[in-house]
Order: C-alpha cells, then structure tokens, then sequence
C-alpha cells in the first residue's frame, strides 16, 4: 500500500508502468516473509517440553504466554521469537516509515494548498492504521513481557484494527459515503414516519376516549 502511494505521488507518470511490474510481487511478498517467520517461531516453540500448567493467561493462544509455560528453558525461544518479529514486523514499519518520510518531503513541494491536501488525505488512512498496528505489534514480540499490557495490545492489533480497517479505507470513497448517506437518511424517514404514525394512533385513541 505505502509502496502505490508512494509511486502515485513521487512519479504519477511512470505509476502505471511500474505497477504492473511490482504488483504481483507485491502481494506475494508479505504471504512469503510471514509464513517463514511464523514457521520459524512455531518450530522453536514445539521442541519445548511442556509437562505443568496449561492454562494460557491470555485471549487466544499466543507465542509468548504459550513458550512461558514450558518446563524447559524458554529463553531460546523467547529470543528467536523476538529476532524474527523483528524482520517481520520491525523492518517492515522502518520501510513504511520511510517511504511516508519521502512522500510527507514531496507533498510539502507542491504549491498548491489543494493539492497537498488532496495528497496528504490519500496517505493519512494508511498511515495511522500502521502505525496503531505496527507499534503495538512491536512492543508485543520484539519487546515481550507476558503481562496485561501486553494482552491490551494484543488486542489492539487482534480486534481494534482489523475493525476499524473497513471504516477508515472505504469512507474516502464517495460512492461508499453516498451511499452511506441514503441509508442513514432511510433509517430517519422510517422512524420518523413510526413515530408520526403512533402519534396518530395515540390522538385517535385519545378522541374516542373522550
């Protein structure tokens, strides 16, 4: 995503071009890096011998929580979990964030007001959605401490985020936003045309009674 917005702002010509080029790649790099990095961390954590409590102190069943109920040294572990998380999640909020540093330089190029406003809409999205999800992912596995805090960002980036993605990619669009709007003006003219409704039937009521 930073790298498309990157290419749309920093050279519009050649954006058609190139991403033709780099977008499959793209798409299949992230799958790659992950799955070798959570193969990694699951390799390590299994050669563990687990033989006391079993009870994860957490929502779900997470590397950290999971390797600290082993009978056996968890260090090694521990270690290669956080060395991992730290090119799988680490480098890649480095990369986003300097991308985001040569587009915020670019957009403060343009003369126009209206078109660094434009620019800067088509980035902000992308940019505190990542950095929500990339900052509490950091501190959860490269800095783990098996604690509430942790759990709270576990959250964060578990369930916040991925809730919070569809309002905040799909309300830039206009037609989501039209249409966004007839149904909330729908739901207003329905229940307003209830209430109308039971006013009606109250003064009618009201009327025979007397």
């Amino acid at each position: 995503m930073v790298f498309d917005r990157h290419l749309a702002i920093t050279s519009p010509l050649q954006y058609l071009v190139i991403m033709a080029q780099w977008c499959k790649k793209l798409a299949v790099l992230p799958w790659i890096v992950g799955l070798v990095g959570a193969f990694i961390s699951t390799i390590f954590t299994a050669s563990l011998k687990f033989c006391g409590p079993n009870v994860i102190e957490h929502f779900f069943c997470d590397l950290a929580p999971l390797q600290n109920l082993a009978c056996s040294d968890p260090h090694v572990s521990n270690l290669i979990t956080s060395i991992t998380a730290i090119f799988v999640v680490l480098l890649p909020f480095i990369t986003i964030m300097g991308f985001y540093s040569h587009i915020i330089i670019t957009i403060l190029k343009i003369k126009s007001i209206e078109g660094k406003h434009k620019a800067f809409s088509t980035c902000s999205s992308h940019l505190l959605v990542s950095s929500l999800y990339f900052c509490t992912g950091i501190t959860v596995y490269v800095m783990p401490s098996d604690s509430q805090h942790d759990r709270f960002l576990a959250f964060i980036y578990t369930i916040v985020t991925p809730f919070l993605n569809p309002f905040i990619y799909t309300f830039r669009n206009r037609d989501v936003k039209c249409a966004f709007l007839k149904v909330l003006n729908s739901l207003n003219s329905l229940i307003l045309n209830k209430v109308q409704l039971n006013s009606k039937a109250q003064f009618v009521g009201a009327k025979k009674w007397f």
